[in-house]
């Protein structure tokens, strides 16, 4: 079963596991075509974070986020007249590390070759993909018209902003020659070869700070993957410099700390307070942890009952580290049980809006949350990998995988996958249904973000403790797109959120 953040993306990874590919073939050649498929949120010039699982649920981390400039420093910037990073433009951008992602990870855990699981990728791009309603909504929306009016050359590869009808054809020419000369010379060419110094051209030639040993020297991380025990099963997220450790942070706060339901009834199972208080907890355990692992170490106890039961918890607000945009996930679960989470983004929608064009890549942004001080975990240094949104997660039984789950949404994605996990596990509701009950988010600061769908007396609830409630869509894509596949006795169950594009294929 393949469920992907774009139809389009689940039919090319359920076609590679029709072809006999493993979950590995089918989780690549899904990534790929989201790169093509919803282009403003993740893409070539983007970064990849991933999880892979064998049969007797073995986990590997797969840390495909590149590092910043060597070149780069908080003096030189300083020199610049920077005194914060800037949310777009050049100097925000990162080594690229998804093609190296989708390349490695295949060497190691697929039994296609790249050529093979590209194809579905080139072809989208060649014949083009019809626009659906969520990528209208962007394409006609404000955002998009301000990102057009500074960096222009988006417009001229991806259309104008404004008047797009539904179901237009982009096509991607340039993205797709890309990905043919990756296919026939291999993902090296993307940091090595002419392919590399091609684009490398373009993006200096824009004043990108990334020089051709960055390149040279970057290669995907397999590492071991953060785990904790949550309700007899093990729940598994990539570790720093992801912020994965939110998630688990959050789990095993509401197990040794519970809290019951609200006393009116409103909700079956989560207290928005409660909830509120072991987020924040969590999110500054992230904060304080998460970052490139050369710059934090992670006690040894850091989930232990008796350190998570001695912190303070507090339910007024209180501020966390916050920014970013978008980001595009599938999750892939094969015929012998082997599966892979798989998260890819720009950061921001279209990132830097560092346009390569002969390419057809956008570069992201992912040093925007770094900091120009001197602080331990976020202070900006060249040649280390930035702190990472990117949130794959995997839950394991003694049967094996019961559960892969991820989802876009920067802040939100420990949040969203926190709620739909207690919904699924705790309050009994198929996958589905844990995905669709209504959400709730909070980034930092007083706000509060609840859908519309949340009950009434929230608002008030939450208002005397100092929150202030936003109201949001009811179905809203800022409370992620969550897909997932539930493994239970055999059976797969697949959840697709409504929110996003999401969609979901058994085979």
């Amino acid at each position: 079963m393949v469920v992907a953040g774009h139809p389009l993306a689940s039919a090319a990874g359920a076609a590679m596991l029709r072809r006999g590919g493993n979950a590995m073939d089918a989780a690549v050649a899904a990534a790929a075509t989201l790169a093509i498929a919803i282009p403003f949120m993740n893409g070539l010039g983007g970064d990849a974070i991933a999880l892979h699982a064998t049969v007797s649920g073995d986990v590997t981390a797969i840390n495909g986020s590149g590092r910043t400039p060597r070149s780069i420093s908080v003096e030189g910037l300083r020199k610049r007249g920077l005194t914060s990073m800037p949310q777009r433009g050049p100097v925000p951008v990162t080594v690229p590390g998804v093609v190296a992602a989708w390349g490695e990870a295949l060497e190691r855990f697929g039994s296609h070759s790249l050529a093979e699981v590209l194809q579905a990728a080139i072809a989208l791009a060649e014949n083009g993909v019809a626009l659906d309603a969520s990528a209208i909504g962007f394409f006609n929306g404000a955002e998009y018209a301000e990102l057009v009016q500074e960096f222009p050359a988006l417009g001229v590869h991806y259309g104008p902003a404004g008047g797009r009808p539904l179901g237009e054809i982009l096509k991607q020419p340039a993205a797709a020659r890309t990905m043919r000369t990756i296919a026939e010379r291999g993902w090296r060419e993307f940091y090595s070869g002419a392919l590399a110094s091609d684009w490398l051209a373009a993006a200096r030639g824009q004043g990108v700070l990334i020089e051709e040993q960055d390149l040279i020297e970057h290669a995907t991380s397999f590492e071991r993957a953060l785990s904790t025990d949550w309700r007899g099963r093990q729940v598994h997220v990539a570790p720093p410099n992801s912020q994965g450790l939110a998630l688990l942070a959050m789990l095993r706060l509401a197990e040794v700390r519970p809290a019951p339901p609200p006393s009116d009834g409103s909700d079956p199972l989560i207290d928005p307070l409660a909830y509120l208080a072991r987020k924040n907890q969590a999110f500054a355990m992230r904060d304080a942890y998460c970052a490139d692992p050369r710059r934090v170490t992670l006690p040894d106890d850091i989930f232990s009952t008796s350190r998570l039961k001695a912190l303070a918890l507090h339910n007024g607000p209180t501020m966390s580290r916050s920014g970013g945009g978008d980001t595009s996930t599938l999750v892939v679960i094969d015929a012998n049980g082997n599966a892979v989470s798989w998260v890819q983004s720009l950061f921001e929608s279209f990132g830097s809006g560092i346009v390569c064009p002969d390419q057809g890549m956008v570069l992201h942004n992912r040093a925007m949350l770094e900091r120009l001080d001197e602080d331990p975990v976020r202070g900006m240094l060249g040649g280390f990998r930035p702190f990472h949104t990117l949130c794959p997660a995997l839950m394991i039984g003694d049967a094996g995988v019961e559960l892969a789950i991820a989802t876009p949404g920067d802040h939100g994605q420990p949040q969203s996958i926190f709620q739909v996990v207690r919904r699924n596990f705790e309050q009994g509701l198929d996958i589905q249904a844990a995905i669709e009950w209504p959400r709730l988010r909070h980034d930092d600061g007083e706000e509060v973000m609840l859908e519309q769908r949340c009950p009434s007396s929230w608002d008030g609830y939450l208002g005397k403790q100092g929150w202030r409630v936003r109201r949001v869509d009811s179905w809203s894509r800022l409370m992620g797109g969550v897909n997932a596949i539930r493994r239970s006795e055999g059976l797969l169950m697949g959840g697709a959120d409504p929110r996003r594009s999401s969609y979901a294929i058994a085979e």
